[in-house]
């Protein structure tokens, strides 16, 4: 990255480092031997280091990382939350600015579970957003 434009302090930004780094140990430095007393080679381009809801083949392929900027959400309890593309590089953000509300929180959940790697929680997390709006939070302590 250049000194001068560092990238943002997100998690985003490291969750498409890592993202990164495992496709250029997969797929370059794999077959590489470790007692060997060759140089490791620079990594060939690998996929562009985005995930789900953004297909990787939109995007060109690069041998060096570039950090994809996929937009902002939040949520803010039941009802609220915010959707920022202003800044955004994926295709179809150009149009699409904000959102805000009902929406924008329906969007957050949407995203937070496709990041989720079980059916597991797939399943169990909306039935706990569920058991939180009919019962409220639970906030006991044992």
């Amino acid at each position: 990255t250049d000194p001068s434009n560092p990238l943002p302090p997100l998690a985003s930004v490291a969750e498409q480092q890592g993202q990164y780094l495992s496709d250029c140990f997969n797929q370059h430095y794999a077959p590489f031997t470790p007692s060997s007393s060759a140089d490791l080679p620079p990594p060939g381009p690998v996929p562009a280091p985005v995930g789900m809801p953004f297909p990787r083949f939109l995007f060109r392929p690069s041998a060096s990382f570039r950090h994809i900027n996929v937009g902002g959400m939040v949520s803010m309890g039941f009802g609220g939350g915010v959707v920022d593309m202003t800044k955004a590089d994926v295709a179809g953000a150009k149009g699409f600015k904000t959102m805000n509300g009902i929406l924008a929180m329906l969007a957050w959940r949407g995203g937070y579970l496709s990041k989720q790697l079980s059916a597991r929680n797939m399943i169990m997390i909306p039935l706990f957003w569920f058991k939180s709006l009919v019962f409220g939070r639970d906030i006991s302590r044992f």
